[in-house]
């Protein structure tokens, strides 16, 4: 399958030189490379996918085309024969210095095509050879672009001349299973950087890497999950009672569909809030790594709220039996330790490579991060892109993704789960069956729905009665005003000790909280302020004293934050409308434990209306279904989501159709861009995020000594940004983040990087920029993509965010 490389012919080409070592030679780097892809593709069980993936692209000439994709990672480097390479990069006095470009990634591409050239010229029908030399193309755009980033095949030109031009007739013409072949490139690319970067560091570093953080002793991570106490009360049905009875049928339900449709990629895990998904999703995982593929488990979260709740959660099941680890900006790179590492070096090196390469048994991630994956262009958004191939993928509040893109996320995701043999499990309270997108009823066979009697949960006292729902305030008033609230509030304080407000507005959650802060009404009360302009330390220190403090009188007033990975249960809620997805995400914030349903006072929710939802929620499908309307309502009283999300998906698939939002508007251009291989232009269709966000960082001092959470329980990390009063210091911590530079060894910045910025978190407020007209905010300098500012009495209060004032000094430019 490989080509046989002439060591004559390559002994004197060097591919790299590190300080004093000898200088390795081309061909024991491509060997190096080739030697790590047998072992990526072993350990992750490859094989039989890519043959799939290639017999479905062109059965009749597989054994070339597979012949063309491993080779094109094998042979990734042979444009280092290039003589200014040699003699300006490798000082390999055999060749003469040049002033000639001594680039070799294109270079490379050319040698790979001529390698091939004379066996595809013998190809005589003339489509099957325009076929295979367009795949052959397609394949060494990889190679080109191996030090860089992926964008467009249509601009790709290897050549001045054209004699090796990418073919520019249409690919539609060769390629009728564009999604699919898209795919196949992005994991060429993916198995080619990767290998790429194992064999350089195994020469530069004397590391070879050995473990590719699969799940090696499945039975040992299922016996412990099984011993776990919760499992064990539900495998014997004793000391179930109450809503765990509820839990346990719904845990035993799912598990039993499941078994059922083993040879499916996507489950559907529809639960109402408060039924114990994240048990239950557990419990799939375990039955689905049973199977002999499966290796890997991601869990994927809207929020990093939700993603430090559900590791405490895993942490506390499986203790160190399985490899867990957080991947996103603000958890600290986990430093590897090895009895046979001797230097520091090398420790940094394979901790910095686990997690540019996701080396652990489990993954917890946000979904950006994992769209990055699947749709980035970078080497770092594709390296970890082979790890998701037989794996299970469990996507936690799948209703928050942006619903623009449900449409094309969907379809992307069966054709993933199918190429992949990636086993996604979609979980909501209020779950959209996203296939209902999908025209094609081939795709549609692959969804399965695992709780089949959603009515026997949904409208059960525990959930559908669990919480009072009053409307009442909607019908008096089209508008609320404060004082109106106010007085409600007042007549209700006297039968309620958690009371929560939801304003969809920050600015309106804190005009609300100053009034009620200084109201003498409410002075029995412990008043809070939660947003997203409150730290992380902020805010597990207000949910931590309303879990701790049982008797203890509170109002929280908040912003959407507490929807959705915020775990505290309340006994009274005012909520401003938005949406249905949200409505019913903030009831789960209300007697979640089920326990206060006989209460004399029932636990109880008033919605009412204050800002207008639709420039919060611009361009969202689900604003026009919302709770205005009676016959919406009655949807959120009902839990009868998938007769609301019928009407959503009608708008979607008609907005869909529409061109608009220039070339990637509508469906149809999107298939284009996929057909065309133009991955700029599909990571950025299919970009969660496209405002621009500014990181402003202000040096305070924390008061620690508050807060109970993890980052500050190791004073050993702390303990050289504390001042003497034992506060963490923002500006001992900045200036430690400006001295990065000064760290030589990459993979040990890299990882100081991910330590300070887990400290830094505490110091950062994003602001966002919707207008290319408004200037840049106020701030002393930037450093990285953080905006430095010294001048912060008049911003921050109590380590609180005030945004208004900010905004005042920014010329209100920002919203």
């Amino acid at each position: 399958m490989y080509v046989n490389l002439d060591e004559q012919k390559y002994k004197n080409f060097f591919a790299h030189t590190c300080g004093n070592k000898p200088k390795e030679k081309l061909i024991d780097h491509c060997n190096l490379t080739k030697f790590y892809l047998e072992k990526i593709i072993k350990e992750k069980n490859l094989s039989n996918l890519i043959d799939k993936m290639i017999i479905d692209l062109d059965k009749d000439n597989f054994i070339l085309i597979k012949k063309l994709f491993y080779n094109a990672i094998f042979l990734h480097d042979l444009g280092k024969t290039n003589n200014s390479f040699q003699a300006n990069k490798m000082d390999n006095k055999l060749f003469e210095k040049t002033t000639l470009s001594s680039e070799h990634s294109v270079y490379s591409s050319k040698e790979f095509i001529k390698l091939f050239t004379e066996e595809v010229d013998k190809i005589e029908d003339d489509e099957i050879f325009e076929k295979i030399n367009y795949i052959l193309n397609t394949f060494s755009y990889s190679i080109t672009k191996h030090h860089g980033k992926l964008d467009s095949i249509e601009d790709y030109n290897i050549e001045e001349d054209g004699s090796y031009e990418l073919v520019k007739k249409k690919s539609e013409k060769y390629i009728h299973n564009p999604f699919e072949f898209y795919i196949l490139n992005k994991l060429l690319f993916s198995l080619l950087v990767s290998s790429d970067y194992y064999a350089t560091t195994h020469y530069m570093a004397d590391l070879p890497t050995t473990d590719f953080g699969t799940i090696k002793d499945k039975q040992k991570i299922i016996n412990k999950f099984e011993g776990y106490k919760i499992i064990r009360n539900i495998r014997s049905g004793k000391n179930i009672k109450g809503i765990n009875k509820l839990r346990s049928k719904m845990f035993l339900e799912a598990e039993e569909n499941l078994l059922k449709n083993l040879d499916k990629n996507i489950f559907y895990l529809e639960a109402p809030t408060g039924s114990g998904k994240t048990l239950i999703s557990i419990n799939l995982a375990m039955n689905l790594i049973k199977e002999e593929d499966i290796n890997k488990i991601f869990y994927v979260f809207p929020f990093n709220t939700l993603v430090e709740q559900t590791k405490k959660q895993l942490d506390d099941i499986f203790a160190a039996e399985l490899d867990i680890s957080v991947i996103n900006s603000i958890t600290p790179i986990k430093e590897k330790t090895d009895e046979e590492q001797e230097d520091e070096e090398s420790k940094y090196q394979k901790s910095y490579m686990s997690r540019l390469f996701f080396h652990n048994e489990l993954i917890l991630m946000t979904h950006i991060a994992f769209f990055n994956i699947l749709f980035g262009t970078t080497k770092e958004d594709n390296f970890p892109l082979w790890q998701l191939a037989n794996s299970v993928i469990i996507l936690d509040e799948i209703q928050s993704y942006d619903n623009k893109l449900w449409s094309y996320m969907i379809k992307f995701f069966s054709i993933y789960a199918k190429a992949l043999n990636m086993k996604i499990i979609i979980m909501s309270a209020t779950l959209p069956k996203l296939d209902n997108l999908i025209d094609s009823e081939e795709n549609k066979d692959i969804f399965v729905e695992l709780i089949k009697n959603k009515n026997d949960y949904f409208q059960s006292k525990y959930f559908k009665n669990r919480v009072e729902i009053d409307f009442s305030l909607l019908e008096l008033y089209k508008e609320i005003e404060y004082d109106i609230l106010i007085e409600k509030l007042n007549i209700e304080k006297e039968n309620y000790s958690k009371i929560v407000f939801e304003f969809i507005k920050k600015d309106s959650a804190r005009e609300f909280f100053e009034e009620i802060e200084e109201d003498i009404r409410f002075k029995d009360f412990e008043i809070f302020e939660l947003s997203g302009d409150d730290n992380k330390a902020t805010r597990e220190h207000i949910i931590q004293k309303i879990k701790d403090k049982k008797e203890l009188k509170i109002i929280l007033v908040a912003t959407q934050v507490i929807e959705a990975g915020v775990d505290i249960d309340m006994d009274l809620g005012f909520k401003d409308i938005s949406t249905i997805d949200s409505e019913e995400q903030f009831l789960g914030r209300i007697n979640r434990s089920c326990l206060k349903v006989e209460n004399r006072y029932k636990p109880k929710v008033y919605f009412f209306n204050k800002d207008e939802e639709d420039k919060i929620y611009k361009e969202d499908n689900r604003i026009e279904d919302n709770l205005r309307k009676d016959e919406f309502r009655q949807v959120l009283l009902d839990k009868n989501f998938e007769n609301f999300y019928k009407n959503i998906f009608r708008r979607i698939k008609i907005n869909d159709s529409k061109i608009k939002d220039g070339i990637l508007g509508n469906f149809e251009k999107f298939n284009e861009k996929v057909q065309k291989l133009n991955y700029k232009e599909i990571q950025e269709k299919m970009r969660l995020i496209n405002s621009q966000s500014f990181r402003l960082y202000f040096p305070f001092k924390l008061d620690i000594s508050k807060y109970k959470i993890d980052e500050f329980k190791d004073k050993k990390i702390i303990a050289k940004y504390l001042d003497e009063d034992e506060n963490l210091d923002g500006l001992l911590i900045w200036k430690e983040f400006e001295k990065l530079n000064d760290i030589k060894n990459y993979a040990q910045k890299e990882v100081k990087r991910s330590e300070l910025n887990s400290l830094m978190q505490f110091f950062t407020f994003n602001i966002t920029k919707y207008s290319d007209k408004q200037s840049l905010p106020y701030f002393d300098y930037i450093c990285g993509s953080y905006h430095f500012i010294s001048n912060y009495d008049d911003f921050i209060k109590n380590g609180k965010f005030n945004r208004k004032a900010y905004q005042d000094k920014s010329k209100d430019i920002f919203w």
